[in-house]
């Protein structure tokens, strides 16, 4: 994976967007009660389900490479004001970097926000990639944060 400085890349985001009160709260509420009401594996599969909705519901028109990938995929997350996405690929995996996603209202459950957006994110990026041409036996998982806390997730046989 390239080195990048993604912390430029997230506050640029950010000086460009606006927020709507009140929205990350009602998420986050959403998202502290399936989280807290199921057990954690089940939690996590039911948000990784309403991501692949998410995904069918929001489609992407089809991409020739990967850049058009990215930049289809940054249209709909700016939609959103859900940061942005840079793909990185070599020949064994491509690795989506997910930057500047929105935090928690005033860091209230941080770790169960991250978990869970984690979680919706994997079903939304593993759907929209089987939509391009994606082999549903390749899975598409969250791998690490990097220090700047942007969220990589590999689509990558074997994982």
């Amino acid at each position: 994976m390239q080195e990048q400085n993604y912390t430029q890349v997230a506050q640029e985001y950010y000086r460009q967007r606006h927020t709507t009160p009140g929205w990350q709260s009602l998420v986050q509420v959403l998202f502290s009660g399936i989280l807290a009401s199921a057990d954690d594996e089940d939690g996590r599969r039911f948000l990784t389900l309403m991501g692949n909705n998410l995904a069918r519901q929001h489609q992407l028109p089809a991409s020739a490479t990967l850049g058009e990938l990215e930049d289809n995929i940054n249209h709909i997350l700016s939609r959103f004001d859900w940061g942005v996405v840079k793909l990185e690929a070599t020949q064994q995996q491509l690795a989506l970097v997910h930057i500047a996603w929105p935090v928690s209202p005033q860091g209230q459950d941080d770790e169960l926000w991250r978990i869970a957006l984690i979680s919706l994110f994997e079903g939304l990026y593993a759907q929209w990639l089987l939509s391009q041409g994606g082999q549903s036996y390749v899975p598409l998982r969250w791998q690490e944060s990097t220090q700047e806390g942007a969220f990589v997730f590999r689509y990558q046989n074997g994982l």
